[in-house]
């Protein structure tokens, strides 16, 4: 027999093996294309976003998948030391496993606060794992439902705010907005149904209850409660994801125009305190990076942040000086520093400072400022506009404003003018409800009131205001610790008050 070619050989193997790489072939496309299925069915996140999963499953959910399945943007900081690869908290009905470090630095911080509460203290309600209930102050979902005078205010990308009264006091709801661009674009884009959907868009305000609670400061807005349902999404208020926090006035550049020189005073010390606080948290220096007037409210003439979705944790990362810098075109100004062992040093301290200084501070300090403040404000200005100041440097001279104009020594006592006075004061009187004007530096709406710091200073601001007749000193005091006091267009008989000194401008007497 003759031998057969080796070719021929080589083409019955190739024929024999051809079965075996289709299948191989078959096989490959179907766990490929089941796992693309997989992904957009379970796998979608937010654009542009490295994440983590935070799972929320309920023990009794009767639908075998968790509830509430999120997502939380991973947030990179290296690994804390003596912090497990995962960890895993359990309240009531709920389990939450977080992974990502700086997260789980967070819900430790709470869970210990937690902890520590009494027996009787404790959540009967299903709540997030690892959020505590502050004593005395939180809502749970029933009391959450009883609010009532519920009034639509605003809403963003993903969430809708309203506006509720509970108990004698006005609150602010934060919930899924599922007419927002978040909830649309996720079932237009990837044709899902609404509850995943809005499963998606919960996560941000899961991730916004967790660093509220956790970055707790007097500038940052405080939750008073929150409601996380142990059932999925179907359209009902009581399968809705809501957190609820302190009702604060949004913020624009009128009206901080608006205010009075000491409120807008107020308002830039709390920007200081605030970035002194993000730049030596316990958590290490935070990114404000969608640093914006929206991104902020007044609760009682107090500064707030009260949106956290886009605050970053840590240093940028870098291996050069040229990646530690950004161009802010609208002011051709460039805010940059090192790269030192990878990453920018200083870099969020920087970019914080400049941003206040182009929302905030440069506006709304210098604009009807004493006189005797001017040295010092300019100071400021410079600090915040140029970033040439850390925010240590910028408290404390914002520490030393606050100080020089409590204590009057922004006066000019110099004149022996100053030193003496013909105006005729009577004790235990006054013009209450009569002979009141409005003036434009007035710190309330209705009348003329002023702050002072002591009776000379209000008989220098009737003098100069050609309606002024006479002034009304209360013993009432301003968050400064100045002296409030009524500017009056007119006299009359007057009435008895033992909290006030009624005095009248020599002209009228």
């Amino acid at each position: 027999m003759m031998p057969v070619p080796n070719h021929f050989n080589m083409a019955t193997r190739k024929k024999r093996n051809a079965p075996v790489s289709r299948l191989a072939f078959v096989a490959t496309a179907a766990i490929f294309l089941l796992g693309n299925l997989v992904f957009v069915r379970y796998g979608l996140i937010s654009e542009h976003e490295d994440t983590e999963s935070i799972i929320i499953n309920s023990r009794s959910s009767p639908w075998g998948r968790s509830p509430l399945e999120v997502d939380v943007p991973k947030l990179s900081l290296p690994e804390r030391p003596n912090i497990a690869p995962a960890a895993t908290w359990q309240l009531p009905h709920m389990q939450v496993r977080i992974f990502d470090p700086t997260l789980r630095k967070l819900m430790e911080s709470t869970r210990d606060n937690y902890m520590n509460f009494g027996a009787n203290d404790r959540p009967a309600d299903s709540t997030i794992n690892g959020l505590d209930r502050p004593r005395g102050e939180s809502l749970n979902c029933e009391d959450i439902n009883n609010i009532t005078a519920r009034k639509y205010l605003a809403s963003g990308w993903t969430k809708a705010v309203y506006r509720g009264r509970y108990k004698g006091r006005d609150v602010a709801l934060k919930t899924v907005d599922i007419k927002g661009r978040e909830v649309t674009t996720c079932r237009k884009q990837f044709n899902l149904p609404l509850r995943d959907c809005y499963n998606k868009a919960a996560q941000k305000i899961l991730k916004e209850i967790l660093l509220l609670q956790g970055i707790t400061h007097n500038n940052v807005i405080k939750v008073l409660g929150y409601c996380v349902p142990n059932r999925p999404y179907d359209g009902h208020e009581d399968s809705t994801v809501t957190m609820v926090t302190e009702l604060g006035e949004s913020i624009d550049l009128i009206r901080l125009l608006q205010m009075s020189w000491e409120d807008r005073l107020r308002v830039v010390h709390g920007v200081a305190n605030m970035l002194h606080f993000v730049a030596h948290s316990p958590y290490g220096s935070l990114a404000l990076n969608d640093f914006r007037r929206q991104q902020f409210v007044l609760v009682d003439g107090e500064l707030r942040m009260s949106d956290v979705d886009d605050v970053g944790f840590g240093e940028q990362a870098c291996t050069k000086d040229s990646e530690c810098e950004t161009y802010y075109s609208s002011v051709n100004f460039t805010v940059g520093t090192q790269c030192i062992n990878n990453l920018c040093h200083g870099y969020n301290e920087k970019k914080n400072i400049f941003n206040a200084g182009r929302h905030f501070t440069t506006f709304i300090l210098p604009h009807g400022a004493p006189p005797g403040l001017k040295s010092h404000i300019d100071v400021i200005i410079n600090g915040f506009g140029n970033a040439t100041m850390n925010t240590e440097q910028l408290l404390k001279s914002m520490d030393r404003v606050v100080e020089i104009y409590r204590n009057g020594l922004h006066l000019d006592r110099t004149q022996p003018e100053g030193n003496t006075t013909e105006y005729s004061c009577h004790d235990n009187r006054d013009l209450r409800g009569r002979y009141d004007y409005r003036c434009r530096y007035s710190l309330a709406y209705k009348g003329c009131t002023v702050s002072v710091f002591d009776q000379k200073e209000a008989e220098l601001m009737c003098s100069r205001d050609p309606e002024c007749r006479a002034f009304v000193i209360s013993e009432q005091k301003t968050w400064s610790g100045r002296t409030l006091v009524h500017l009056k267009n007119a006299t009359g008989v007057p009435s008895i008050n033992p909290k006030t000194q009624l005095c009248i401008r020599p002209i009228d007497r």
